[in-house]
């Protein structure tokens, strides 16, 4: 390695070789307009020892929302599933860049990171499952931002999971499930309703079911395709590996979904040329995805005429699942119905219902033995 004189300017250059980037590809780092072939020297000295000693980073003002916007999220769609991916970029635009903005990536510290997480917890009050998201990605955006030189070490290794109080499960008896489906019956979107509260499906699964996902003669659906949560984009790339799965469907839930096919055939037929047809079990009446905010809208409207307690559409799940376990259903049968990854995602989401199953287990075991 040598320092070169540039002939037009008369100013000095050199090229210091920096190994191979995490591609494999030769890394090389370049300074210019040097006033002194002396000056250049000790740069080039400086900078060697950096590399040497693996604490070279690039002298750049990059910001952070740029580089976790960009690079991160750019590498991130080579690898991961596109439900995944979606929900990463949720995150990250949502609550990363927008709290984050022109931080330069330099300049963060883990005092700033546990002031993000406390800003979550407290000003944006999001779920604990949320946050540990959000936890995930800043330390795996951190982590690679270290390998690509633009910081020296990663500020959020630093940072412990952040702890965040969890929020009471709120969920549906058996007398307000009931109440609220009688109040859906005329609705438009009433077998999103009784899909979701009859099977505990998700919300984007229930929104891409397709007539050909349904077995009639068996009684059972298949989670295949899921709507996206902006409604944009349809997916045959469920959540986890176990999201894809067959559930076998109640009688009630077969003979509605029978009557509301023959529906959509006459909705198709008013429709025409303008009928977009996407095989949807629910739809539009031109055939469109329903749009997530839209079913939210009649979500909520039917809460208040059903006098419910108000919750979430994911609530729906949770109500299937307790209801389920609070009537003595094996917790494993129970995890492959919602499709969870593994069962302790189910022991541990609704431990607080456990007890009371396994009193009545007990009670039901000793009548057994002893009458």
């Amino acid at each position: 390695m040598k320092v070169n004189k540039d002939s037009k300017t008369g100013t000095y250059w050199f090229v210091v070789s920096a190994g191979k980037d995490e591609l494999g590809k030769r890394r090389q780092i370049k300074r210019r307009g040097f006033r002194t072939e002396k000056e250049a020297l000790r740069e080039m000295s400086k900078i060697m020892q950096q590399v040497d000693e693996n604490t070279y980073v690039k002298n750049t003002k990059l910001g952070y929302s740029e580089f976790i916007e960009g690079e991160w999220l750019d590498s991130k769609a080579l690898k991961l599933k596109s439900v995944t991916l979606a929900t990463y970029r949720h995150n990250v635009q949502k609550h990363i860049v927008a709290y984050f903005k022109k931080v330069e990536i330099g300049k963060i510290t883990p005092q700033i990171i546990e002031k993000f997480y406390a800003h979550l917890v407290k000003e944006k009050g999001l779920s604990e499952t949320t946050i540990l998201d959000i936890h995930k990605i800043v330390k795996s955006s951190l982590k690679m931002a270290v390998k690509r030189k633009y910081i020296s070490y990663s500020p959020a290794a630093d940072v412990e999971t952040p702890k965040v109080p969890r929020k009471e499960m709120l969920v549906w008896n058996l007398e307000e499930t009931t109440r609220f489906l009688k109040e859906t019956e005329g609705s438009n979107l009433y077998m999103a309703y009784l899909l979701a509260l009859t099977t505990g499906m998700r919300q984007g699964e229930i929104l891409g079911l397709r007539w050909k996902d349904i077995d009639f003669e068996n009684g059972t659906l298949q989670v295949r395709q899921t709507l996206s949560h902006d409604g944009k984009y349809f997916s045959e790339e469920t959540k986890t590996k176990s999201s894809t799965r067959t559930i076998t469907l109640t009688e009630k839930t077969i003979e509605e979904l029978k009557a509301h096919k023959k529906k959509v055939a006459k909705e198709k037929l008013a429709a025409g040329s303008s009928y977009q047809d996407y095989n949807l079990v629910v739809c539009t009446k031109t055939g469109n995805p329903i749009n997530p905010r839209n079913l939210l809208r009649d979500f909520y409207k039917l809460m208040k005429k059903a006098n419910v307690p108000k919750i979430k559409f994911h609530g729906l799940r949770h109500t299937v699942a307790t209801l389920m376990l609070t009537q003595g259903i094996n917790p494993k049968i129970v995890k492959e119905i919602l499709g969870h990854s593994d069962i302790r995602v189910t022991l541990d989401t609704y431990s607080h219902v456990l007890p009371t199953v396994h009193k009545e287990t007990a009670k039901q075991f000793g009548n057994l033995l002893f009458g």
